[in-house]
């Protein structure tokens, strides 16, 4: 396929109207006990997308129902499918922020964004949890200094883009990417057995986490557009040069579409000809893969055996909102 960013445009929009076309009158898309799954990354796809009263009417029902006084959008009632928003408590929160703050819902953007320093690290990162013990790692990492950059909280910001550097700057090996860290900032490379998915990036396999690596590659370069620090993007180039050690469906996977959207960040950062190319061949690739009707599904591979709910609205949902954002935001970029 030729890259053309008015088909990821074409792409996008189709994609944004399969989404509204399943929206309730009150705004919501499913039912207040189901799981956050479903809707979480709904109002960022559709703010840039243009609908902005669907994306309003669906934060409304979201703040009536689910966001906390203490400004969780994961309401102790509402209780997702997945252990995912258990494991990860920023991600979604952070998803849901930036898309509230860029529609001035900000008694949303704001109280949300200060909950999630409740989940601050002394390495600057973010913590996840694994059997409710926390450590840091890209995704919650990333997403959560978005959060705090998008509200304005240059701080924080300043200390999740510390933390990736030093990741960066600890990485052992050549062909591999670490995204694990303790709370204090030490790399984690001792890799249980049959767990190295959940640890580091292969270069020399396919069928990677790749948006470990991607995530980070999007923050650090908002980050550097925001300050100007240059050694943020020599850190960004460092990733990006990992990832072109990488095998092939690196920039052709549904794991890559972060990595995607980083590559565009990059490339209209530094005018480069390599970032470019890969983030077209990501876009390239969520057009041949989206469905006729406008959603996309998640491929009948290793890493995605274990979802026992693949082909439920709610993970399409998911993923659907997510590819149309990235569609936006590298026809724009590029």
């Amino acid at each position: 396929m030729t890259s053309n960013p008015q088909q990821y445009v074409e792409s996008a929009r189709r994609a944004a109207q399969w989404i509204v076309d399943r929206q309730r009158p009150d705004g919501s898309f499913f039912d207040a006990d189901l799981g956050i799954s479903g809707y979480f990354k709904i109002p960022y796809a559709l703010g840039i997308s243009g609908f902005f009263p669907e994306t309003v009417r669906l934060l409304r029902w979201v703040a009536q129902n689910h966001f906390t006084a203490e400004g969780d959008f994961r309401a102790p009632r509402r209780k997702a499918s997945t252990t995912k928003h258990d494991d990860w408590p920023t991600y979604s929160n952070s998803w849901l922020i930036q898309a509230a703050h860029r529609l001035d819902q900000f008694d949303l953007s704001l109280r949300g964004a200060e909950y999630l320093l409740r989940h601050r690290a002394p390495c600057g990162g973010f913590h996840a949890l694994e059997d409710g013990k926390p450590y840091v790692e890209c995704l919650g990492t990333s997403w959560s200094g978005m959060a705090q950059l998008t509200v304005g909280n240059l701080t924080a910001a300043a200390g999740v883009a510390q933390c990736l550097q030093s990741l960066v700057n600890q990485q052992p090996d050549a062909n591999r990417f670490y995204f694990r860290m303790t709370t204090d900032g030490q790399l984690i490379t001792d890799v249980p057995d049959g767990a190295a998915l959940a640890y580091y990036v292969d270069s020399t396999q396919e069928g990677q986490i790749y948006y470990h690596p991607g995530v980070a590659l999007i923050f650090l370069c908002r980050y550097y557009r925001a300050t100007g620090e240059a050694s943020v993007l020599g850190t960004a180039e460092t990733i990006f040069a990992f990832t072109e050690r990488c095998r092939p469906d690196a920039y052709a996977f549904p794991a890559a579409g972060k990595l995607g959207v980083g590559c565009a960040l990059l490339a209209s950062i530094t005018g480069k000809g390599e970032p470019r190319r890969a983030a077209e061949t990501l876009a390239d690739y969520l057009l041949d893969t989206q469905q006729p009707d406008g959603y996309w599904r998640l491929p009948e591979v290793e890493i995605y055996r274990t979802i026992k709910n693949k082909d439920s609205l709610e993970v399409t949902m998911e993923i659907t909102s997510e590819f149309t954002a990235w569609l936006w935001e590298i026809a724009a970029l590029l």
